[in-house]
């Protein structure tokens, strides 16, 4: 192999690992991007300004996988991304990954990971005492399911689900308000906790992947620079005098 030929193999390396985090960005908001999105292209100069939501050093990481985590599983679907964007500047977090933790919830998964979310709120509040109609959380959520069904069955059907909600209302003995408000308080507390669990699990991950790419992406420069001292060549290093942690996401 020439010399020429070995120069072009390392850049190659060097340059590959900078691409292949690039394709996994691509359909996040970047800085150079972030006008394209739709509610964040209203604050693209406000968002360009903050470095911090575009950093990828761990005190801007790690808050926006937990936080960011959390707030996917809260019962606002439908405007997270606002809410992802509200958070970041708030906890200065980076924006990209925000963004990301919200399509945890999408329109495949965010019932049934309500409905757990729910599930165990109700569990965590009977388990402080709090008392569950039916006796138990697994009689009270059966009794809410056979009673929902029964509410879409009426709606696919001639009838209105007026009876079934009347029943379901008599059968717990709290009122339509009251319902909601005990599943909008038990989906928060159990996807405050479903989310914690996610983020730590995700974060657990990034840590061991950032070290691993740190680690070969050392040993690729210390190649290149060998490479470069016993060829004579005067290469420029890509990034070499920028924070392996940091990033633009340009």
């Amino acid at each position: 192999m020439t010399t020429e030929e070995r120069h072009e193999q390392l850049k190659r390396k060097l340059h590959e690992r900078i691409r292949r985090v690039k394709r996994l960005m691509r359909p996040l908001p970047r800085r150079a991007t972030v006008h394209r999105y739709p509610f964040l292209k209203w604050f693209a100069q406000t968002a360009r300004k903050r470095s911090y939501l575009w950093s990828f050093r761990r005190q801007h990481v790690l808050p926006a996988i937990y936080v960011g985590c959390i707030l996917s599983m809260m019962p606002i679907y439908g405007i997270q991304i606002p809410c992802a964007f509200a958070v970041a500047l708030l906890i200065r977090g980076n924006l990209m990954i925000m963004v990301a933790t919200q399509f945890i919830t999408n329109p495949v998964t965010f019932v049934p990971l309500y409905t757990a979310a729910c599930f165990i709120g109700l569990e965590i509040m009977y388990l402080f005492g709090m008392p569950i109609p039916g006796g138990s959380v697994w009689d009270f959520s059966a009794n809410i399911a056979l009673h929902l069904k029964e509410m879409v069955t009426d709606l696919m059907g001639a009838s209105t689900p007026r009876a079934s909600l009347a029943a379901l209302v008599q059968s717990t003995g709290m009122s339509g308000h009251a319902l909601v408000a005990l599943a909008l308080k038990a989906t928060i507390l159990g996807g405050a906790i479903m989310g914690y669990l996610i983020g730590f699990v995700i974060s657990l991950v990034y840590q061991i992947m950032a070290r691993y790419y740190e680690r070969s992406g050392r040993a690729i420069r210390q190649q290149f620079e060998e490479f470069a001292r016993q060829a004579k060549l005067k290469i420029h290093l890509p990034g070499k005098n920028a924070d392996p942690k940091d990033s633009t996401g340009s």
